[in-house]
């Protein structure tokens, strides 16, 4: 393809982003607006101007929008010229530098990567070695601040120092997760590991403490290229920062307007601060939404409109007017997800899409039940978006633990996950004294199982053979590996020598059976990884490391299940960044779910779940609805609730239904009147107290009829369509509205009102 055929296949903004090559560069992408296509093009137009693609690296925040970039450059350009791109996610490249010089920080190039369970695990295991009470030092918790302050590039030393954090952990009655933090840190670099933050940490300190390995990054790498910009945390945006010191020549793509991680450390500031990094930055707005209906496009604008921590950009849609936003108010959230599983029978009925496209959005997975339910009983097929990863199973991560040994046997945590499983006689006692040992030694568990009497390790004859002839197994397996490429036959040899797939084989219960289709599973994927390799034609570096880093390094989106069933999908509004249905249900839009209420005693907390809910809408094609209950089943009691105030921020000429009944809590974040975080006042809101409406009562079947409309406060409306008696009394029997069935009603128990319509 020419020069000027792939350029004329961009619009205005989009060739103007992708032509500018003459320093530093800042692309505002609305949403829908092409992001991945300008990205692309931007690689494919470096090309044409002759750098090389070998020294062009592109950052992403998952592996499948990496895979998506490269499959798209290499239509355009070759799969030759595309493999030579350092593209990848921040994890991924930054996990290829450290190898290169992993000697220079103290690790080898064989160290193994922790995913969350692995680092929580280790982090326990120091808990209770120090014996601390897991209820105040919860692992979860305390390895959100180690993975905080590293994302903050704090050492444990600096850790220690800082006053500000010392309080706040004294507050907090944990004065010791300092102490914690520097055993960690220790620890893994005893077992050559590294968790996702340390593949950020360690390369920022690569390049503070090696100028020289900076300087030949910075001569080496002559264009940089950032996605989701507004994403990054403080150390990614430090290691972009120090690569792009001598150069300038970067490309930073994001929206401002879907900043929604900063529980997870990103900072939007990284992205509206760029100018004072970059003075001759050159800002690109990309303002065409080819998404969504003009509709969806003006009411999110409309929305969006009330931040003002934003830069501004006036996006546009030349599709079609469409539908307007539905706005609807339930009874109940049990009458909510009737009334979408409702709404989804009749739109299929006149669109004619199917299941799976749809997808129905809500703030907390402690709302996906009641909607399970409602879809269940009309025979619904959904799926919940981001549920337990196939790698996170239990028998898969034995599996893969086994793998990681065979590499890299100094890995603490494989070793005491596997060391008894198939069970082979090493119990808990052993187990505890080995790990004691190493610990005195500041050594590795293997070390000291290789050689217990070295460490004065007190153990029996018997329990020395169990550990020799352990040894001797995983031995066996590195040798296979340093011999041999091919993963799917390393695969099941490993799985088969273990014991692993016998263990589940001898005891056919369906729990086991599903537990073995799992470990074959696991060799599939082998198989699969190794094919996609080979046809790349990049067969010969694979190896059983690079299959456990591919594994390793997969992301949250990747872990979505790629098979094409046709179903609903139901998720988080987090985990719906970045994809797009033809009609979206926003569930839950009421004050206190969104906004959240944790986030409501903040202006900047008010308006990051503002976008969060631009986000939102903007998944949505062709069709939007909103919808709130009146009444919500909290922490065990039913409560009032009001609709979110940032409906009040849509414009009206862009919404239909309950338009009318939107009544706010607040009609915006008034800092004065904020409740301080953790306070009582949070939980006894006005608008959160449990529900008790005198306008519903129970009726005797004199005072009711057939075909009578009525109102129950939870099922919502339907009409009365026979009565019945009972040995518990007189009762009716109701279609509700939004019920594909009809449902028993006992009057002496109904609580229901009269509808004069």
């Amino acid at each position: 393809m020419s020069c000027a055929e792939y350029l004329n296949d961009l619009n205005v903004q989009q060739r103007a982003a992708v032509e500018y090559i003459s320093g530093p560069e800042l692309v505002i992408a609305g949403a829908g607006s092409g992001k991945t296509r300008v990205l692309t093009y931007k690689i494919v137009h470096l090309l044409a101007q002759h750098f090389e693609p070998g020294r062009i690296m592109a950052l992403t925040f998952t592996n499948k929008a990496a895979k998506e970039m490269r499959e798209r450059v290499e239509v355009l350009t070759g799969s030759t010229t595309a493999r030579r791109l350092w593209m990848g996610t921040f994890h991924s490249i930054f996990s290829r530098i450290l190898r290169r010089n992993a000697e220079l920080i103290g690790y080898n190039a064989n160290y193994t990567i922790y995913d969350q369970t692995d680092a929580r695990n280790a982090v326990k295991m120091i808990i209770r070695d120090l014996e601390l009470d897991e209820k105040v030092y919860k692992p979860a918790t305390v390895q959100d601040d180690i993975s905080r302050a590293k994302n903050y590039l704090l050492s444990p030393q600096d850790y220690a120092l800082d006053r500000d954090i010392q309080q706040a952990d004294r507050r907090a009655n944990r004065p010791q997760t300092a102490e914690i933090y520097r055993i960690y840190m220790n620890r893994c670099r005893v077992a050559n590991a590294m968790d996702f933050d340390d593949l950020l940490y360690y390369t920022a300190v690569l390049f503070r403490d090696h100028p020289d390995v900076l300087s030949h990054f910075c001569e080496f790498f002559r264009y940089i290229l950032v996605v989701d910009y507004q994403d990054t945390n403080f150390a990614q945006n430090m290691i972009v920062m120090q690569l792009c010191r001598g150069i300038g020549n970067i490309c930073v793509v994001g929206d401002d307007a879907q900043s929604i991680y900063s529980f997870r450390g990103a900072n939007i500031r990284n992205i509206l601060d760029l100018q004072r990094a970059f003075p001759t930055l050159e800002t690109f707005k990309l303002e065409q939404n080819y998404r969504s209906t003009q509709n969806i496009v003006n009411a999110a604008n409309s929305l969006i409109a009330h931040n003002r921590d934003q830069i501004r950009k006036n996006v546009f849609s030349e599709n079609g007017v469409g539908d307007k936003i539905e706005v609807s108010q339930a009874y109940s959230d049990y009458d909510e997800a009737g009334v979408v599983a409702a709404r989804i029978v009749s739109r299929r009925a006149v669109t004619g899409d199917a299941f799976s496209d749809f997808a129905i959005l809500y703030r907390t997975n402690a709302q996906s039940r009641v909607l399970e339910e409602a879809l269940r009983r009309r025979n619904i097929p959904y799926r919940i978006y981001g549920g337990l990863a196939f790698y996170q199973r239990k028998e898969v991560k034995d599996a893969l633990a086994y793998f990681h040994l065979g590499i890299n046997p100094n890995d603490d945590e494989c070793v005491r996950r596997i060391i008894n499983t198939p069970a082979r006689g090493i119990g808990k006692v052993t187990i505890e004294k080995l790990n004691h040992a190493a610990i005195e030694a500041e050594s590795s568990l293997w070390q000291v199982l290789c050689d217990p009497d070295r460490f004065n390790v007190d153990l029996n004859s018997g329990t020395k053979a169990k550990l020799l002839k352990f040894r001797q197994l995983i031995d066996s397996f590195t040798s296979k590996i340093n011999r041999e490429n091919d993963v799917e036959a390393l695969a099941k040899h490993i799985i088969t020598a273990t014991g692993l797939a016998a263990m589940y084989m001898s005891d056919r219960t369906p729990e086991n059976i599903s537990k073995y289709e799992n470990l074959m599973e696991l060799i599939a994927g082998a198989h699969t990884y190794m094919q996609d390799r080979l046809e790349a034609g990049e067969g010969e570096e694979c190896s059983m490391g690079d299959f456990l880093t591919n594994v390793a390094l997969a992301t949250d989106q990747d872990k979505d299940n790629e098979e094409n069933t046709n179903s609903v999908t139901l998720m988080t509004i987090h985990a719906a960044k970045g994809l797009e249905f033809n009609n979206i249900f926003v569930v839950g839009v009421e004050d206190e779910l969104i906004p959240s209420r944790m986030s409501s005693d903040s202006a900047a907390g008010v308006e990051e779940e503002r976008r969060l809910f631009y986000v939102a809408i903007t998944r949505a094609k062709n069709f939007c609805m909103l919808s709130y209950a009146q009444q919500r089943f909290l922490n065990g009691q039913t409560i009032f609730s009001r609709c979110s105030r940032f409906l009040q921020d849509i414009d009206t000429e862009y919404l239909t239904g309950d338009v009318a009944k939107r009544k706010p809590a607040r009609p915006a974040f008034e800092p004065e009147a904020a409740a301080p975080r953790h306070t009582p006042s949070q939980f006894t809101s006005a608008s959160r107290k449990p529900a008790s409406d005198s306008s519903f009562r129970k009726y005797s079947k004199d005072e009711l009829e057939l075909k009578m409309r009525i109102a129950h406060p939870k099922f919502g409306r339907g009409e009365i369509i026979n009565f019945l008696h009972t040995n518990l009394g007189d009762g009716i029997i109701v279609l509700f509205d939004n019920e594909s069935d009809p449902r028993k009603l006992l009057l002496q128990y109904a609580n229901i009102r009269i509808i004069n319509e």
